[in-house]
């Protein structure tokens, strides 16, 4: 599940993952994800940390939950996302396609195309 309030860049999320073969939803705001989180089985969300904010800890939360891994994808600074999360996982943006899978395949090294992301 990508969580990204901009479509364009979640497009630009999705794309390096639906060529790897990984099923993927995009949603742009959090009632989106918990309504995507009650119909299909996640695996992964990659979250715009600053959507987050907007409901502090809600969709983290339910995540934890359910023992579903995420990643924050963000332009905010490391310090900034510790803050308010230490343990969480970090991808700064602007990274690359190679780094978006590693990360990724680093989560759930099994085959991609039974995997929602």
């Amino acid at each position: 599940m990508v969580v990204e309030t901009n479509y364009l860049i979640a497009s630009v999320i999705e794309a390096p993952l639906l060529n790897a073969g990984y099923r993927v939803a995009i949603v742009t705001d959090t009632d989106e994800a918990f309504a995507l989180l009650d119909s299909q089985k996640v695996h992964l969300a990659l979250i715009d940390f600053r959507l987050q904010h907007a409901e502090p800890e809600g969709l983290v939360a339910k995540l934890g939950q359910r023992g579903i891994p995420f990643i924050f994808c963000t332009a905010a600074t490391l310090e900034e996302v510790y803050e308010h999360f230490p343990n969480a996982k970090v991808m700064a943006k602007p990274f690359s396609d190679e780094e978006l899978l590693t990360a990724v395949a680093a989560l759930f090294p099994e085959n991609p195309s039974y995997q929602w992301v």
